[in-house]
């Protein structure tokens, strides 16, 4: 009996953390709220032109990114192997800043026209193409809100179209990716997850005061880093 008497508190307490702990979770999981439907209050439906003189230029930051990470592999080869970034095996990739197609032997193949061995490293032309695509900036956007369903129209191109709740698994021009839509304080943003650990996110707002549409993109690339783009619109 005593035996069961000393036991009493700890039984009694394991309960009330049991019932701490469920009260925790119950609320947690109130408050992780699923949105399902747009905003009352969203202003993206309808016809936007890109204001070009006002949005940031996508294949100079592609471009600027991509020199940036060629240099970066330059010294690192550098340090390791003693090959000097002023050879010319190391200069040929560059293209400048203008983004000119030019040949492109200092990383992407295993020697130049010599029959010198290159540098071992990405595929920058390649590479350069496909986060000029990712990142297009379409001239014209049309945009259809309807409940939980977001239809995205860019230029000429056939609509996209996102349910909230649904992972959509899509193979485009920078890979195989899983995409998330959801609603965050009257933005919508979709999310896509790389296979090669690469995310790209897009996020379409309106201000309530000018009437703009801001669509903001950025790409985090394994071996570029991160790159983002602003564009603006207005309705027309």
């Amino acid at each position: 009996m005593k035996a069961l008497m000393s036991r009493k508190p700890y039984l009694i307490s394991r309960r009330l953390w049991a019932g701490v702990l469920a009260t925790a979770v119950i609320g947690a999981l109130t408050g992780c709220r699923t949105v399902t439907t747009a905003p009352a209050d969203t202003r993206l439906a309808g016809q936007w032109s890109l204001d070009k003189a006002a949005s940031d230029d996508a294949s100079a930051k592609v471009v600027a990114a991509i020199n940036t990470a060629q240099q970066r592999l330059r010294r690192r080869n550098a340090e390791r192997y003693g090959m000097g970034s002023d050879s010319p095996s190391s200069q040929s990739g560059n293209n400048g800043a203008s983004g000119a197609e030019g040949p492109d032997e200092s990383f992407d193949t295993p020697g130049d026209r010599y029959g010198n061995p290159g540098m071992l490293g990405p595929d920058f032309r390649t590479l350069r193409a496909r986060l000029q695509q990712a990142l297009l900036t379409p001239a014209s956007l049309h945009l259809e809100v309807q409940g939980e369903l977001v239809r995205i129209t860019s230029d000429q191109l056939p609509p996209r179209e996102y349910r909230l709740g649904e992972r959509i698994s899509r193979f485009d021009e920078y890979g195989t990716s899983v995409i998330n839509a959801t609603w965050s304080h009257g933005a919508f943003a979709l999310r896509s997850s790389y296979t090669s650990h690469a995310s790209h996110t897009e996020r379409y707002e309106v201000d309530a005061s000018t009437g703009v549409l801001t669509v903001t993109q950025q790409i985090s690339d394994p071996t570029v880093g991160k790159i983002a783009i602003r564009s603006v619109y207005r309705r027309g």
